[in-house]
């Protein structure tokens, strides 16, 4: 193929672009307490209102839990025993099944906000429960509170959660819908499962720290339900158990409860209840003024100048991107246009957060102004790229794993196709960093340089996006959508070997759980994201995946995938090179590397295919000779 400059200059325009999309990931600096009550003083039972269908319960907002042998809660300060008390079907010999809802006097929340408490569910008898002793603990949002809310009601509101202590029910983790019951897929839950015979509950619900493995009864657990852009999420101790896409969720109540789906009454009916301590709801708070951002935002949308719902104040601009989504396109064209001021007219005004940004993200000469002068400067920020500008309104990471999370495989790839082809991919994605080798070849020693994207193919922006592991039926036509190819071991290697940002891999038992499950790659992207830290998106990594490759082995493979690499600190990889996968499958630990389809050779511009098939210079990136099908 016949090389040109301006092909070449191309290529060295895709190792510039490092410059224009050096963007640092923005998370939330802080949150801001809306609520909080850890029942110390006495008073609490003024802050809840209970309500329940047959009255057979009690509730005690100053019980004293060390009473009955339980040390402080998690989350509590002092070293206090003090919290909520709940029972239910208790009260009186006479069997009944019944729930108590308990609710806050007068506050519901909205928007963005997380609930957070520390939870102990007591229950009668040894590991596995005794006569009766089967009841959930609940917990929800965005309800009512003027009716009770359990498994028998049928005009049950909000979106809530149950749990059993000792695992008694075959539905022992439940996700409601207001009185819909939700399937696992539904829910979704990170276990195949909502029986505590589950795999993914015996493994974290491990005895003899829980007396009924695979349950969290008896013991202190700290339990989390976030409603963050429109993605609801319940965790406890700090593990996913449940992420759906819910976008219309009201302003509502909280509610935590206890209910009894058995007519059975536990014996003795005093060791079966609930205790809730520590209990706050907070709201993200980026700039730290003790004001949620969603408030701020709704009250002023000013200050939300390039509607991306996130507050101005918390971004940082890199050059013409004016919405902060990692590429520069014609949306910020618009934004351009909307600032532009005119020759030597200083937009600098304290009373108008919209021009603070508008200087951040144009204004090139520094000048405080935007105009005809920084056009040219915005013109150069343009993104060059063959992944196409990520569209208006697209989910971010975390959405979209909501979104797919309960779909079937097939289902899921063609979603995740559609985002990520549609341009639905992170800023620091579309660079594309040089790999530098040297091989001998015939006595001589030839210099190449191919271009790789610093990180795995992901879906969303900066500050939300979620690595998509996918099996090589969808991320053969994003390659070949997005001008790349994927992988050789060899360029795995040499990847590793100059990476920037180099991590310990986290492997994730597929005894313990479903790795093949949306929640689980979900779960480790979040470990990854744990390990990265602040470190910069933009640089080179490794050491968190396995790579889809192609390999010489592939034409004897049909219908196969081939799976290599995920280095260890040491260098040596986890995985060797293989095969024994169906080419529809894909689990946590995979990984889609692009490899740019044109690469350099002692300066001259070849493909990739063409260096790949060559009987001498394959070595460059192959290590098993000429490879003349690149692709699955």
């Amino acid at each position: 193929m016949p090389t040109t400059p301006s092909i070449r200059n191309r290529l060295m325009a895709i190792v510039a672009l490092t410059i224009i999309f050096a963007v640092q990931s923005t998370s939330h600096a802080a949150d801001v307490t809306l609520f909080a009550d850890d029942f110390d003083s006495g008073t609490s039972a003024a802050h809840w209102s209970t309500i329940s269908d047959g009255g057979d319960f009690t509730a005690d907002f100053a019980f004293d839990y060390s009473t009955r042998g339980i040390a402080p809660a998690p989350n509590t300060t002092g070293g206090t025993t003090i919290g909520m008390h709940l029972t239910v079907n208790s009260t009186d010999a006479t069997p009944a099944l019944d729930a108590v809802n308990a609710y806050l006097n007068s506050m519901t929340f909205e928007g963005d906000y997380i609930l957070r408490f520390d939870m102990w569910l007591n229950y009668n008898g040894g590991a596995g429960g005794g006569t009766g002793s089967t009841q959930f603990a609940l917990i929800g949002v965005g309800h009512s509170a003027a009716q009770s809310v359990w498994a028998n009601s049928p005009t049950s509101d909000g979106h809530w959660f149950g749990i059993t202590g000792e695992g008694g029910d075959s539905n022992d983790y439940r996700a409601y819908r207001g009185a819909q019951l939700l399937s696992v897929d539904e829910s979704t839950l990170s276990a195949i499962s909502r029986n505590h015979t589950d795999v993914f509950y015996q493994t974290f619900f491990t005895s003899p720290t829980y007396e009924s493995q695979g349950a969290p009864g008896k013991h202190w657990v700290e339990v989390e339900v976030s409603y963050i852009a429109g993605v609801l999420e319940w965790h406890i101790n700090g593990r996913l158990f449940a992420i759906r896409e819910e976008p219309n969720i009201a302003p509502g109540a909280i509610m935590l409860g206890l209910m009894d789906t058995f007519t059975s009454i536990a014996s003795p009916a005093t060791d079966t209840f609930a205790l809730f301590d520590n209990v706050r709801v907070v709201a993200p708070d980026c700039d730290n003024n003790a004001q949620p951002d969603f408030a701020e935002i709704a009250a002023d949308p000013e200050l939300d100048c390039n509607s991306n719902d996130f507050l101005d104040t918390c971004e940082t601009l890199s050059d013409g991107d004016f919405d902060d989504d990692g590429d520069v396109d014609l949306t910020d064209f618009d934004g351009f246009v909307d600032c532009l001021a005119g020759p030597d007219i200083l937009l600098t005004n304290p009373s108008n957060p919209c021009e603070a940004l508008c200087l951040q993200a144009f204004d090139n000469g520094g000048d405080d102004s935007v105009d005809l002068a920084d056009f040219s400067a915005f013109q150069r920020s343009l993104t060059i790229s063959a992944i196409p500008p990520r569209p208006a309104g697209a989910p971010t990471g975390t959405q979209l794993a909501a979104e797919i999370a309960g779909l079937s495989r097939v289902d899921r790839e063609a979603r995740i196709l559609a985002e990520i082809t549609s341009g639905n991919v992170p800023g620091f994605l579309r660079e594309f960093v040089p790999i530098n080798v040297s091989r001998v070849i015939a006595s001589n020693t030839v210099n190449a340089t191919y271009f790789v994207s610093n990180d795995y193919l992901a879906a969303g922006i900066e500050r939300d996006f979620v690595r998509m592991p996918m099996s090589p039926l969808i991320a053969q036509p994003i390659a070949d959508a997005f001008d790349c190819l994927l992988p050789t071991r060899r360029m795995v290697n040499d990847i590793y070997t100059q990476a920037t940002t180099k991590l310990a891999p986290q492997p994730i038992s597929p005894t313990t759980t479903d790795i093949a499950r949306m929640t689980t790659m979900l779960r480790h992207h979040r470990i990854v994201e744990g390990q990265q830290g602040a470190l910069p998106l933009t640089n080179l990594i490794g050491g968190i995946k396995k790579d889809v490759v192609i390999t010489t082995q592939l034409p004897a493979n049909p219908n196969k995938v081939a799976i290599y690499g995920w280095h260890q600190l040491n260098g040596s990889p986890i995985q060797p090179l293989y095969l024994g996968h169906v080419d529809f499958y894909a689990d946590y630990s995979h990984g889609i590397r692009l490899v740019y389809k044109t690469m350099i050779v002692d300066g001259v511009e070849m493909p990739v295919a063409q260096v790949l098939a060559d009987p001498q210079l394959n070595v460059l990136i192959s290590d098993e000779g000429v490879l003349t099908s690149p692709s699955y």
